[in-house]
């Protein structure tokens, strides 16, 4: 019997073994590339290949990214099969991620969002069991592949090239060392992505155009890789042409007169011996304001008989669905999202929690003694608020952790109204001195499936949405009831205290249907109302941004400014929304940019050039504009 013709072995076999590994790296590239940009149109592939047509550029530089990427893992692990299982692994589920956020609430996975994968119990909640049972099954099938591939790796590598590499002999772990600096220096590099001699940004700029692309337009034209990017190095703000010591000095200086004008009609020192409550309620809105939607009862009336007998109006929400921790941002800073970059869409988690002793209405308040506490029955790390509140200035942060009163409605998961509301009122029973609670709620966030029993109803939507619609309207009814039975509490309490309450923003329950039947503005405006215990003026505020809350609070009752709080209060004439995609003028009307007085501009103008000393800057403006008077 003649003996089988032995296989010719390679002549270098190192150099065939990387370049099969980068080939399957490059097969590995295209198709996930494709699948994440798929990931941006409920994975229409028509979609996909449409906007790849019309930006080929973007898309190969995107599969170069994560080729990148893959090189990185291969030279660092050194398994081709564990590196790919990792590598498809997340791919896959950030794009099901994605797409799931695309679904609910329009917009893209943002780079900062990547950190709640430490919150994934609370992520995994959100999704219906099949989808998660699918989502465990297909990474379970990724890694019984990868583990059968290894398996058999090693006899085809002996067949093959005449041996089995190891991860460790010399000539592997010198192709790993060079692969590792190569691939990580380039990665390094797109830190610097937005300099306009970044390598990538160059080529990127042969078919793209980045200025003012919102990051939701970034990815849907520049594919999720390029978005992403584009948004993870995102300046907080562009620097002012106009922006000196002596200039800001000279705005601190202009305001610090107008203080002065109008603290002399004005006799009480800032909110002197008033407990002041901040309510910012999940996701709490008036439905009954939309046009295509009729409830069979009114889901607030008792929210509704406050709002007719207090100062109230409309606040002008950022978000829609979501985005709860940059209107906290706004009404806790004064500063508006409006002259932040886009790409910046969550400043506690892009900037804020690293900063010290950051100017906000806590800071102001501790300079009159005020005991400042936060409030939210959730994780203490969600949005990194444990950070933020230590930057904002405040004495104590009470998560659900440590709160008294945690129960919770019929099947629902999260922390009661009612109960947050109890927590509340015992911490301004607790303390002798003026206080200041900042109280996030949380009964009402996503998901809205079947937790309650629902006793009202909805006409107008589509039967699949019913369901979740009618969950929401219930939850919003409970946290009704227990607003009135918190008012009544502090009716009944004998020291002055002031509650100014909003919601967030509105759910994304509202399908399409619905939410093209209403303006921009109506889907961005939630209820709003300032309390007191005490004698205060009626106002009708219309619709107003939040970060106007302090300046109206301090109006109505009678007290001094600061001369941050003078720029605010003169602004607030000219211009009372102040969002992205809203505007609206002092008599309550929705403009454009273009329609803007000419004190509108002269006021944005020296607001923009505040805010950007504040996050960006030298904080020049700081010894001097948020002394109280």
């Amino acid at each position: 019997m003649t003996a089988p013709e032995k296989r010719k072995q390679p002549k270098h076999p190192y150099l065939v073994r990387s370049l099969r590994t980068l080939g399957l790296g490059l097969i590995l590239s295209v198709i996930l590339h494709v699948l994440l940009d798929a990931s941006l149109s409920g994975f229409n592939l028509s979609a996909t290949f449409d906007m790849i047509k019309t930006y080929p550029i973007p898309f190969l530089l995107g599969i170069l990214v994560l080729m990148l990427v893959y090189l990185f893992l291969i030279s660092l692990i050194g398994n081709v099969w564990a590196s790919s299982t990792i590598f498809v692994g997340t791919s896959i589920v950030v794009a099901f991620a994605n797409n799931q956020k695309f679904l609910e609430r329009g917009e893209p996975l943002y780079p900062q969002e990547f950190e709640m994968i430490t919150q994934w119990r609370f992520m995994l909640s959100m999704l219906s069991t099949w989808l998660v049972i699918l989502l465990f099954l297909g990474i379970a099938i990724i890694i019984a592949i990868a583990w059968i591939l290894d398996r058999y790796s090693r006899k085809i590598s002996a067949k093959y090239y005449g041996r089995d590499f190891k991860y460790w002999d010399r000539k592997t772990l010198i192709i790993r060392v060079a692969g590792l600096i190569f691939s990580g220096v380039l990665l390094f590099s797109l830190t610097n992505f937005q300099s306009s001699d970044n390598w990538l940004r160059k080529a990127y700029n042969i078919d793209a155009q980045w200025k003012d692309v919102d990051p939701k337009e970034s990815y849907q034209q520049y594919g999720f890789v390029g978005g992403l990017i584009y948004s993870a190095t995102a300046n907080i703000m562009d620097k002012p042409v106009n922006y000196t010591e002596s200039h800001i000095k000279d705005i601190t200086k202009k305001y610090s007169k107008i203080a002065d004008q109008i603290n002399a009609t004005r006799k009480n020192k800032p909110m002197d011996d008033v407990n002041i409550v901040y309510v910012m309620s999940e996701s709490f809105s008036d439905p009954t304001r939309l046009h295509g939607v009729t409830t069979s009862s009114d889901p607030i009336p008792e929210t509704r008989k406050i709002m007719e007998k207090y100062p109230s109006g409309y606040s002008l929400s950022q978000g829609y669905g979501g985005g709860t921790a940059n209107i906290e941002f706004e009404a806790l800073t004064g500063l508006s999202m409006y002259n932040i970059n886009p790409q910046i869409t969550s400043p506690y988690q892009m900037f804020l929690y690293q900063k010290e002793n950051f100017p906000s209405l806590v800071s102001s308040l501790k300079q009159n003694n005020y005991e400042t506490i936060a409030i939210h029955p959730f994780k203490p790390s969600f949005y990194r608020r444990t950070d933020v509140y230590n930057a904002l200035e405040f004495n104590k942060f009470i998560s659900r952790d440590e709160m008294q009163h945690t129960e919770t409605l019929d099947d629902s998961e999260y922390i009661s109204d009612a109960s947050a509301f109890q927590e509340t009122l015992d911490q301004l029973r607790a303390h002798k001195t003026s206080t200041f609670i900042h109280l996030v709620t949380m009964q009402n966030h996503m998901t809205y499936w079947d937790k309650y029993i629902n006793t009202i109803g909805v006409e107008g939507v589509p039967e699949k949405n019913k369901q979740t619609v009618e969950t929401y309207l219930q939850g919003i009814k409970y946290s009704d009831d227990a607003l009135r039975d918190f008012v009544t509490e502090l009716d009944n309490m004998k020291e002055k205290t002031m509650v100014v309450f909003w919601g967030d923003h509105l759910p994304s329950v509202f399908p399409e249907e619905i939410v093209n039947q209403n303006t921009e503005r109506t889907m961005h405006e939630t209820p709003l109302f300032m309390y007191a215990n005490f004698d205060i003026p009626k106002e009708d505020y219309g619709t107003i941004s939040p970060i106007y809350f302090v300046p109206k609070m301090l109006e109505l009752t009678d007290s001094k400014v600061s001369p941050y709080y003078a720029l605010l209060t003169e602004m607030s004439k000219e211009v009372q929304g102040l969002e992205k995609n809203v505007l609206i003028n002092g008599d309550n009307q929705t403009i454009i940019e273009d329609q803007l007085s000419p004190k509108a501009k002269e006021y944005l103008e020296d607001y923009k050039l505040i805010e950007y000393d504040l996050v960006s800057g030298k904080g020049y403006s700081k010894p001097a504009l948020f002394k109280d008077k």
